[in-house]
Order: structure tokens, then C-alpha cells, then sequence
């Protein structure tokens, strides 16, 4: 996935990544096209099976993974976490397993997007 240049995130859209009807992650991309890519990168599909939730993975490597513009109160959430913590691209929406902060509910994390 093409990440753009600084100042160009603002001309794009926060979408939302979805496992199960369970939002996973939010992210910006310039286009529908481009965001669905992501779910296809490898990486990411690999991340999401070692990752787990409620000590299950956060992707059984079967489900479909679904791509949607992000609704207001996630594109919200998105500009807030990125405004806490600028490092990474994809902000995630669940609290996984592995977050040390068990004081909050949803968890704010950031993702390389690439490796």
C-alpha cells in the first residue's frame, strides 16, 4: 500500500477494517480500491492471526475481512489517536490481549505499515 506524502492525509478518507462485523482498525486511504488492498497485504493478515482477543485471534485466517468508510464517531476516534500518538498509520478499535493498559476499554495502538 502507497502511503502519501505529508499534508496529503487530509484529503483522504478514514476507513475501517472489519472482521466478523467487528471493527478491527481505522486507517486513511485515498481511495475505496486502496483500502481494500489492505486486508489482502500479507503482513497484516499474518498480524491478525497472531493477535488475539479474549485469547482467540483477532482473525482466523477463514473469516472475510471487510473494508468501509468509517462511520463519525470511528473517524473521530481515528483523528483523536492519531493526534495522542502520530507513530504508525492504523489506529486499532478493540483492545487486544497483549495491552498492558487494562484501564481503559478500547485501546488506542499503531501499526508499521510495512516491514
Amino acid at each position: 500500500m502507497i502511503m502519501p506524502a505529508k499534508g496529503e492525509a487530509s484529503h483522504q478518507t478514514v476507513f475501517v477494517l472489519e472482521i466478523d462485523g467487528q471493527p478491527i482498525l481505522a486507517f486513511r486511504a485515498a481511495t475505496s480500491r486502496q483500502a481494500r488492498e489492505l486486508g489482502k497485504e500479507d503482513w497484516l493478515q499474518e498480524d491478525l492471526k497472531r493477535m488475539m482477543i479474549g485469547h482467540r485471534p483477532l482473525w482466523d485466517g477463514k473469516s472475510p475481512i471487510r473494508v468501509r468508510r468509517a462511520e463519525s464517531t470511528e473517524e473521530a476516534y481515528y483523528v483523536d489517536a492519531k493526534a495522542e500518538n502520530a507513530a504508525g498509520d492504523l489506529v486499532y478499535l478493540v483492545r487486544r490481549d497483549n495491552e498492558a493498559d487494562a484501564s481503559k476499554l478500547v485501546a488506542r495502538g499503531s501499526f508499521p505499515p510495512r516491514r
